[in-house]
């Protein structure tokens, strides 16, 4: 995969995982555990994006 690609395909997943209909099938229970469940999914979906292109910018820059 070229680096373009994996750009445009990280840009696209990051999109779908952060976007409304996602996000509402994670958000479950009562008011309080709602906001938090989502709050943890956005940290961790942030994360784990900023992880690959880390990962991914290393192994290419061999």
């Amino acid at each position: 995969m070229e680096q373009d690609e994996f750009w445009v395909l990280l840009f696209i997943l990051g999109s779908v995982l952060l976007n409304w209909p996602i996000l509402s099938l994670v958000a479950g229970g009562d008011e309080t555990s709602r906001h938090f469940t989502i709050l943890v999914y956005i940290v961790a979906v942030w994360f784990m994006i900023i992880l690959f292109a880390y990962l991914f910018d290393r192994w290419t820059s061999n």
